[in-house]
């Protein structure tokens, strides 16, 4: 009787357990709520917060230019690792290019072939809303379920064929704390960019492609590789409710965005999950910021105009992007 009592204890014990959600997974839930655009734009959107560019904004991006500089915001698509934080990730994410010489009509032309999957923890890309789902719906209600080989029917990065252009801001945290770059696993709080906003006297506003700079890369000259799926600077993701207020149209990152590791233990990428599937805010993985951030300095100027064209794959989850900033 004792042995089954202490059974029964157990197993209410681990259901309780089972059940048990932390107070981090709960405050998630409720900012996950509070910044959902679903139906903001009508049932039938594709855009999410890119919808915060309008034609004047567009018009006054390309007033923003003064010297006719262009910076790239990506790197390289090759296949050399220099650029790799070594991740279990890292295994999807190939790459092969092969170029060949071929005669036609009395002429030698050099064709090429290229396949990639560009998600995960090198190659800059954007993330499409299709990218990441929650409970089997992805940003706006659509379903995650009706995907084929090749692709999504209703939520493809086609959304964005005509581009995205806009004003950029980059928000570069090791320069406001005197550093090259943050350690690995700091989490950059709204506390933080906005005293980078008050020292740099620069507001992030309605319509802006927002760029996080944590000195990724710099610190990467320093220590070599370490897995940065595992433990990685990025945002803490209550900086979505900051991003939701000012209605920012994109986010972009010399990481993946999210802190690593997270501090919510249900949830390993909650600023991916807030951005993509409860805002609808596409997002700049990967990103080459320290030309820009040299850049920026040199001119003492923290706006620019960005470019982001995305290949048109129909269907896509995202897409390879050599995003340009214009100064």
């Amino acid at each position: 009787m004792k042995s089954a009592l202490s059974i029964v204890f157990l197993i209410v014990i681990s259901s309780c357990s089972a059940q048990t959600v932390s107070k981090e997974k709960m405050h998630f839930d409720e900012l996950f709520k509070k910044v959902s655009n679903k139906g903001k734009w009508g049932k039938d959107d594709k855009k999410g917060t890119v919808n915060y560019i309008d034609n004047q904004k567009i018009l006054d991006a390309l007033q923003i230019p003064k010297k006719g500089v262009s910076v790239s915001l990506s790197f390289d698509i090759s296949l050399d690792s220099t650029q790799i934080n070594h991740s279990d990730f890292d295994e999807i994410t190939t790459y092969e290019h092969q170029a060949d010489a071929i005669e036609f009509q009395g002429y030698d032309w050099a064709t090429d072939t290229f396949s990639i999957a560009y998600h995960g923890y090198t190659v800059s890309h954007m993330d499409g809303l299709a990218h990441l789902g929650q409970n089997g719906k992805l940003y706006n209600g659509y379903d995650a379920t009706k995907m084929s080989p090749q692709g999504f029917d209703e939520l493809g990065i086609e959304a964005y064929n005509e581009g995205i252009l806009s004003r950029g801001i980059l928000i570069d945290i090791p320069l406001l704390y005197g550093k090259d770059y943050l350690e690995a696993g700091t989490k950059i709080s709204i506390k933080d960019i906005e005293n980078f906003e008050r020292k740099y006297d620069i507001t992030i506003a309605k319509g802006d492609i927002v760029l996080i700079r944590t000195g990724r890369w710099s610190e990467k000259k320093v220590k070599g590789d370490w897995d940065s799926s595992s433990l990685s600077a990025g945002l803490d993701y209550r900086v979505a409710e900051l991003l939701s207020e000012r209605k920012v149209a994109v986010l972009g990152a010399d990481g993946t965005n999210d802190a690593q590791p997270s501090n919510i233990p249900e949830e390993s990428s909650p600023v991916h999950k807030l951005a993509l599937v409860a805002m609808g805010m596409p997002l700049l993985d990967n990103l080459n910021l320290e030309e820009i951030a040299k850049e920026a300095q040199r001119q003492n100027k923290w706006e620019f105009m960005v470019s982001v064209q995305p290949l048109r794959f129909k269907g896509g989850t995202g897409s390879p992007v050599n995003a340009v900033a214009l100064f």
